[in-house]
């Protein structure tokens, strides 16, 4: 929000009249940052999910390869988490999308759920917002805990919910 266009021209090391050329403001080359690394992060996190032939074990595998893309690419997670929320409708929506996919991954688990109509209605949103405001609170450096290795823990809040406590520990 608070960047201007003169920061993006220096920081991308272009005049304004490419810019111009490519972009209509801001939101807009908000929005084209973000689809580039969205693309690589739902990409190899698919891969890992897909890895694995049962769930929870899909959704481990996603969890761990997601952490490590975060911790990998610790700006643009800062970028997605935090910079882009001012950024204007659509960047916003796509980060509301990338959500609301993950939270697909979680959300399978009621097909494998012993009782799927036990399972709260929002119990994958629950899970995906704690995962999303740990995240936040590691950006704003409120919390300084290694990504990778709170997957357990998030793991644990994820899978509850659908296979029980015996199967989340």
């Amino acid at each position: 929000q608070a960047a201007s266009v003169e920061e993006f021209l220096a920081r991308a090391g272009i005049d304004r009249a490419e810019f111009d050329r490519h972009f209509a403001g801001k939101a807009e080359v908000t929005l084209a940052v973000m689809e580039a690394f969205i693309g690589d992060f739902r990409s190899r996190v698919a891969a890992a999910y897909e890895s694995e032939p049962t769930w929870p074990d899909s959704l481990r595998a996603a969890g761990y390869e997601a952490a490590r893309w975060l911790t990998e690419n610790p700006k643009t997670t800062h970028f997605g988490m935090v910079s882009s929320v001012d950024a204007g409708d659509m960047p916003r929506a796509r980060r509301e999308e990338i959500f609301l996919w993950c939270a697909g991954l979680i959300e399978a688990g009621r097909e494998v759920a012993p009782d799927p109509a036990a399972v709260p209605p929002m119990a994958a949103i629950i899970a995906i917002g704690a995962v999303a405001e740990t995240l936040r609170r590691q950006q704003e450096g409120v919390e300084s805990a290694d990504t990778v290795a709170i997957v357990p823990e998030m793991m644990y809040g994820a899978v509850r919910p659908y296979l029980g406590e015996e199967a989340a520990r």
